[in-house]
Formats: C-alpha cells, sequence, structure tokens
C-alpha cells in the first residue's frame, strides 16, 4: 500500500494542476481546504444564519466557508464563486482565525472539495488537504428556487428577524424593507449578523409580512406577503420571487 501512495498522489497533481487554470477570465489564486467529513456539507451555516440548509437544494452541499476577504463581516454570505472545473460554491459561513493567513481561503465542504478533482479520485484529492486554486466571483443562479425567509427562533411580537437566502445574482442584499399587512410603506430593516435582518415591531405592525429587497448591485424587487400571519419561529418560508 504505501509503495503506490505516491504514484496516486502524482496522479491527482498533474490532473489537478491543468485545472488551476480552466475558469475562464479567473485572476484570482488562493488556497482551498475542506472540513467535515469527507462528502458531507462541512457544518452548520452559522455565521451566516442558515442553519442546516448548506446540505440541501439549491446548496446541496457546494458550499465554503470564507476568509475575512470573502466573508465581509457578514455581507459575503451567499456570494458565488467558480473554481477549477470550474465547480460553483456559495459562502455559507465565516473561516476566522489561520484562514487569514493569506489573502484569499476558501475552507469547502467535503463533498464540493472532492468535486474539483477528476471523477474517481475524489477521496484522494481530499487526502491531499490542501491546493491551491484559480477562482472568480460569479452570479449566483438558483434555477427556479425563490428567495426564502428563515424566521429566528427568537422572533416575537415585538422583535422580528429572518435569515434571507437563495438570492440569485449577486447573492447578497445590501437593503432590505419590511411592510405590514396591507400598508404600503415599507420600513428599513437592520443588517445584525451574516444574512440575518432585523426590526422592532409593534403590536400593531401585523403580518403577512412583505418585503422589497436590493441586492449588492442595486437591483430591486419586492415580496409581497412572503411571511404568512400564522407563521412560527424557526421555520422557512419561500416568496414568490428572485432576481
Amino acid at each position: 500500500m504505501l509503495s503506490i501512495t505516491p504514484f496516486i498522489v502524482t496522479i491527482i497533481l498533474v490532473n489537478f494542476s491543468s485545472c488551476l487554470y480552466s475558469v475562464l477570465g479567473a485572476d484570482n489564486t488562493g488556497l482551498a481546504t475542506w472540513y467535515g467529513t469527507e462528502t458531507g456539507s462541512g457544518k452548520a451555516a452559522a455565521a451566516c444564519g442558515w442553519d442546516d440548509d448548506s446540505k440541501d437544494p439549491p446548496f446541496s452541499s457546494m458550499i465554503a466557508a470564507g476568509n475575512a476577504k470573502f466573508f465581509l463581516k457578514g455581507q459575503g454570505c451567499g456570494h458565488c464563486f467558480e473554481a477549477c472545473k470550474p465547480i460553483k460554491i456559495t459562502i455559507t459561513d465565516e473561516c476566522p482565525g489561520k484562514c487569514n493567513d493569506i489573502p484569499y481561503h476558501f475552507d469547502l465542504s467535503g463533498h464540493a472539495f472532492g468535486a474539483m478533482g477528476p471523477p474517481g479520485q475524489e477521496h484522494a484529492l481530499r487526502m491531499l488537504g490542501q491546493v491551491d486554486i484559480q477562482f472568480k466571483k460569479v452570479p449566483c443562479s438558483y434555477g427556479s428556487t425563490k428567495i426564502a425567509f428563515k424566521i429566528d427562533k427568537k422572533t416575537n411580537q415585538y422583535w422580528f428577524a429572518t435569515a434571507i437566502e437563495y438570492v440569485n445574482g449577486d447573492g447578497a442584499l445590501s437593503k432590505v424593507e419590511m411592510a405590514s399587512s396591507g400598508s404600503p410603506l415599507f420600513t428599513p430593516m437592520k443588517n445584525i449578523w451574516g444574512a440575518v435582518w432585523q426590526k422592532d415591531t409593534a403590536v400593531l405592525f401585523k403580518p403577512p409580512y412583505s418585503f422589497k429587497l436590493t441586492s449588492g448591485d442595486g437591483k430591486t424587487i419586492t415580496a409581497s406577503n412572503a411571511v404568512p400571519a400564522n407563521y412560527k419561529p424557526g421555520q422557512k418560508y419561500s416568496s414568490t420571487v428572485n432576481f
């Protein structure tokens, strides 16, 4: 077994080195590592507020925790990148500490890291632990999936917070406004961390709630009655819109 291990690693390095330059228009190089189980989704997307959604479609475990230049103090949650084959990954978490020893560091799920390798060599690639990659930021595209609102578990009649996910295009939001049932007046929400937006709500500010969403590149859409009158904290609700 020991005698063939160097041969396997050599094959991976040769094949993978060609993949470094296959992303058209890529002008950035960085480091890719992986965490969690070999074929898993890394861990719960805690720093963005999406919990375990990273393992389910449309993310489907093709995710990464980004260092400071990707996470952007939470403003990078939802940004999409192409690397290698190319594969497309979404920033769903933060990689702090030593991940910032270099300018650009993706800590991918085991599933996403293996997907960068040639078919049948996913395990051997993961055994390398880390690889240099080229990457570029690309628009997010989640097909027919609509923007969703994951209600914070601490939400009550006086305090409302929601994580917003599956944003096409830029992938992140620069501004969120909220309106109560039947009202044409949208008032600003505050981005308190990650992709979580919050608003203090008076008793008369009643659901269903509508949202005016502005993407990072300045586009605006309205998700009408996206959170129903009988919503429950901890639940997720899909809208009928996306960018």
